[in-house]
C-alpha cells in the first residue's frame, strides 16, 4: 500500500513537471522566443533583422559577381541569377530562415566557447575592422592634415578660405556609415546588428586561431614540378623522344604544351601539396625524384610529361593551406555543434520576412573581348557593399 501510494505521488511530480515545462513552451512562444540556448533566447525581432541582413548580404553577393562580369562586358550567367532568386523566393525561405537560425545559435556557442577559453573582442578593435571596411585609414587622415596644411601656407590666395576643421577618424566612420545605411540598407537592419556582425566575424577568428588551429603545423610534402600538356598520347611519346635527344624543355613547352597559363614560363607549377592536383598527376608528380622526367600520364585534360624539380616539407600558402584550415574548422564545428542542443520553436516559420526583393539584373549582350562600358556595372560595387560573415555553414 506504501509502495502504491508512492507510485501515484511520483506520478503526480512527473505529471506536474511536464505541466511546467509545457508551460515555458507556451510562455516561449508568447514572449516571440524563436529559440533559447544556455539560457540565452533569440526572439523574434532578432531573428527577423538577421533574415533580412542575410537576404541582403546575400543580395550583395550576387551583385558582385554580376560587377565582376560586367567588368569583361561578359553577360551574367542565367543559372547564376537562378541560383540566387531560388534562394530568395517563397519556396527558399524556410531554408533560409533555419540556415539563420543556425547562425544566431551559432553566434551563441562562439560566446560561451569564447569565455571559456578567456578570448574577448574589444569595441576598439571592432571599430578598427569598421574603418578597414569603409576605407578610413591613418592615411587618409594624413591627406586632410597636408591639404589644410598646404591652404595655410598659399598666402598668395586672393580668395583663400579657413581650412575645414580636423574630422576625428569615429565621426568619419560615423558619418560613412550613417551615409551607408541610408543610401543602400534603409530601415532593414540596425547599426548596432551591423556591428555585431563585425563583432561575432573577430571572435570567432580569434577563437580559432587561439585554439583551433594554434597548436597544429601547417605544413606538409610538396613537389615543384613543370609539365607539358598535350592531346594524344602519339604527341606526347614525341616529345618525350625530343628531351630524350637533347632538345631543351623550354622550347618543346612553348611549342607543344595546350596549357596557356604556363607554356611560356617552361610549363612551370611551382610547389604544390597533395590534393592540389588531379589524381594520376599527383600521384605521378610526387613519384618521381628531382631531375627525373615521367612516362606520357593521362588526365582528363590531356596526356602530360611532369619534370619534377624537387620534393620537400614546406609550410602550406594559399589554397592549400586554406584547405587544411577548413578541414580543421568543420572538424570543430561538428565536435562543438553536437555539444550545444538548442530548443526552437517554430514561430518563426510564419513570420519570415522577404524583404530585401529579390530584382535580377539586366545586362547587355557584348562580345567578351569588347572594353566594358561603364553603364554595364551594377549600381553597387564591391566596394560600396560592406557585409560580414562568419564560417558557420
Amino acid at each position: 500500500m506504501k509502495n502504491k501510494k508512492l507510485f501515484i505521488s511520483f506520478v503526480y511530480i512527473m505529471a506536474f513537471a511536464l505541466f511546467l515545462g509545457f508551460t515555458f513552451a507556451c510562455e516561449a512562444a508568447d514572449k516571440d522566443i524563436v529559440a533559447t540556448l544556455n539560457g540565452t533566447n533569440i526572439t523574434l525581432d532578432e531573428f527577423k533583422e538577421a533574415v533580412r541582413y542575410k537576404r541582403f548580404s546575400t543580395l550583395q553577393e550576387y551583385q558582385y559577381i554580376a560587377y565582376l562580369y560586367s567588368m569583361y562586358n561578359m553577360p551574367l550567367d542565367e543559372s547564376l541569377t537562378t541560383k540566387y532568386e531560388t534562394i530568395l523566393s517563397e519556396d527558399g525561405k524556410v531554408d533560409l530562415g533555419q540556415k539563420t537560425i543556425d547562425q544566431l545559435v551559432y553566434n551563441i556557442i562562439l560566446d560561451t566557447e569564447s569565455k571559456k577559453a578567456g578570448i574577448s573582442v574589444t569595441d576598439d578593435e571592432v571599430n578598427e575592422s569598421l574603418k578597414q571596411m569603409f576605407g578610413i585609414t591613418e592615411e587618409s587622415a594624413a591627406d586632410q592634415t597636408e591639404s589644410t596644411g598646404d591652404t595655410l601656407l598659399d598666402s598668395n590666395s586672393s580668395d583663400m578660405t579657413p581650412p575645414e576643421p580636423e574630422i576625428s577618424q569615429e565621426a568619419k566612420l560615423q558619418t560613412a556609415m550613417d551615409e551607408y545605411f541610408t543610401a543602400t540598407v534603409g530601415d532593414l537592419f540596425s547599426q548596432d546588428f551591423f556591428t555585431n556582425q563585425i563583432y561575432y566575424s573577430l571572435l570567432e577568428s580569434k577563437l580559432l586561431d587561439e585554439t583551433v588551429f594554434a597548436n597544429h603545423v601547417f605544413e606538409a610534402e610538396m613537389v615543384s614540378a613543370r609539365h607539358i600538356l598535350v592531346e594524344t598520347e602519339e604527341i606526347a611519346k614525341e616529345v618525350l623522344e625530343k628531351l630524350n635527344s637533347g632538345e631543351k624543355w623550354d622550347d618543346l613547352a612553348a611549342a607543344y604544351s595546350k596549357d596557356s597559363s604556363n607554356k611560356d614560363k617552361g610549363g612551370n607549377l611551382g610547389w604544390f601539396a597533395r590534393g592540389m592536383m588531379v589524381k594520376p598527376f599527383e600521384d605521378a608528380a610526387f613519384s618521381l625524384e628531382k631531375g627525373e622526367i615521367s612516362e606520357p600520364i593521362k588526365t582528363d585534360f590531356g596526356y602530360h610529361i611532369i619534370a619534377s624539380d624537387g620534393k620537400e616539407i614546406r609550410p602550406l600558402e594559399d589554397d592549400a593551406l586554406n584547405n587544411a584550415k577548413n578541414e580543421l574548422y568543420k572538424t570543430w564545428y561538428e565536435k562543438v555543434n553536437s555539444e550545444y542542443k538548442p530548443e526552437t520553436f517554430d514561430i518563426w516559420k510564419d513570420n519570415i520576412p522577404m524583404e530585401p526583393v529579390f530584382k535580377p539584373i539586366e545586362q547587355p549582350k557584348a562580345e567578351a573581348s569588347e572594353v566594358p562600358a561603364e553603364e554595364s556595372a551594377p549600381e553597387t560595387s564591391p566596394e560600396s557593399t560592406p557585409v560580414a560573415e562568419t564560417k558557420q555553414p
